[in-house]
């Protein structure tokens, strides 16, 4: 059995292919079950920056097909057309790729903590499905645990920035005092909470809050002084906005350049900074050829987030050291399930047997029910005795392929399968 990973991200595709892929959490249990019917079961992670599936292989591989046709289907894309911005793990590097993710080494923020409740909420959504085996949960299991303990021994996430608060220094590119600037937040999410409180940090002088949810936008805005209007009253506050920072969850654009055109009119002179942090993205890139308006998506943080990964340059060796040392500790138990249906057999066709003979020994004795007992839990240790060293080595051993093929040759076990 090995584990592949299959997926793009932000350093192989751009934000429009990215988007395509971009699945919300009331999309995911849906996503898993189209994923389950293409054959492989698998456990999808979809972040702003990334969406990858990881899934059981047979030696060969053959599974990555069907996990490029499911992304190909799902991204409306021919796989000829999605297939230069995949990559493929395999294995070790498979479980170190995703150890990585969660330690919050392959983020855009370097150290951000968003990422690793996103390892864990693809956990809980795989879960839910009740279609998932053991050893994909326990990955993710183990991924999550590796993402704590990077943070807890290690500096990568001390102080940490969000995508939010880097949006903001996207806003200061424009406007150098934040203290004087009204702000619109489109998003009572995470991202939402994280943005307006990096807002309030800067002294703002007046925060909007929206959402789909209004008493979500109510709750948020009221907990830092701020208002909420109605997710569909965006007329006005566009008017008197500098800054907009939105990440609303919308499968489609809220924001139109007509909208934005119309707000602008009756502002002249004014910039505004719409800064869209969505994926799929909220704001139609056509917005920005409007004359003052400055828009910025969710790669252009790249451009402000090189000191972020400077600062935490020093970390990151620091970090890689646990990562490698969990995936060796791993690795072993990985590799031990490929003996798993040999022992199963193995274990059947002794107990079978035992059963077996004790029935047709003891229908010849007249003895007691106590004797009886004596006697059944003997022989199951006996068995036990017998096959613990020969399953301690198809566990553990290094040469683990050619011990199974020996053990279902002489034991002519129905399980001759290849590991």
């Amino acid at each position: 059995m090995h584990v592949l990973a299959v997926g793009l991200n932000h350093h192989t595709a751009p934000l429009e292919v990215r988007e395509k892929l971009a699945l919300g959490s009331w999309q995911l249990k849906e996503a898993l079950i189209s994923l389950f019917d293409h054959g492989p079961e698998g456990i999808i992670l979809s972040t702003c920056n990334r969406t990858e599936v990881y899934t059981l292989a047979d030696e060969h591989y053959s599974e990555r097909t069907r996990v490029e046709d499911f992304l190909s289907e799902l991204a409306d894309m021919s796989v000829s057309e999605l297939s230069p911005h995949l990559y493929a793990f395999q294995q070790e590097m498979a479980v170190s790729h995703l150890f990585r993710i969660a330690s919050g080494l392959e983020s855009m923020i370097l150290g951000e903590y968003e990422v690793l409740g996103q390892v864990r909420q693809a956990l809980q959504d795989a879960e839910s499905t009740g279609l998932i085996s053991p050893p994909l949960l326990n990955l993710f299991q183990q991924a999550v645990r590796v993402g704590r303990r990077a943070r807890l021994e290690t500096g990568i996430s001390r102080n940490s920035v969000s995508v939010s608060s880097v949006a903001i220094d996207l806003a200061k590119k424009t406007f150098d005092d934040l203290s004087n600037c009204k702000v619109l937040v489109i998003s009572a999410g995470e991202a939402g909470k994280l943005a307006v409180k990096a807002l309030v940090k800067h002294g703002i002088s007046q925060l909007i809050v929206t959402s789909r949810s209004y008493e979500r936008a109510l709750a948020l805005a009221s907990a830092h002084g701020g208002k909420a209007i109605p997710f569909h009253h965006l007329k006005e506050p566009l008017i008197e906005a500098d800054i907009l920072i939105t990440s609303s969850g919308a499968p489609h654009f809220i924001l139109e350049p007509s909208v934005v055109a119309e707000a602008m009119q009756s502002r002249p002179h004014r910039p505004l900074v719409l800064i869209d942090i969505a994926v799929p993205r909220d704001i139609d890139p056509r917005v920005k050829d409007i004359e003052n308006v400055y828009l910025y998506d969710i790669d252009d943080l790249e451009t402000v987030s090189g000191w972020n990964h400077r600062k935490r340059a020093k970390e990151k060796g620091k970090v890689m050291t646990i990562v490698d040392a969990e995936v060796a500790k791993f690795m072993p138990w990985w590799h031990s399930l490929e003996a798993v249906p040999t022992i199963t057999a193995l274990v059947s066709k002794a107990e079978k047997i035992r059963r077996t003979q004790l029935t047709r020994t003891l229908g010849k004795m007249q003895m007691s029910d106590e004797d009886r007992a004596a006697i059944d839990a003997m022989t199951q240790t006996i068995i036990k005795k017998i096959l613990h060293d020969p399953i301690r080595y198809l566990r553990n051993s290094d040469q683990r392929d050619n011990y199974i093929q020996a053990v279902q040759e002489l034991f002519d076990l129905d399980n001759k399968v290849s590991s």
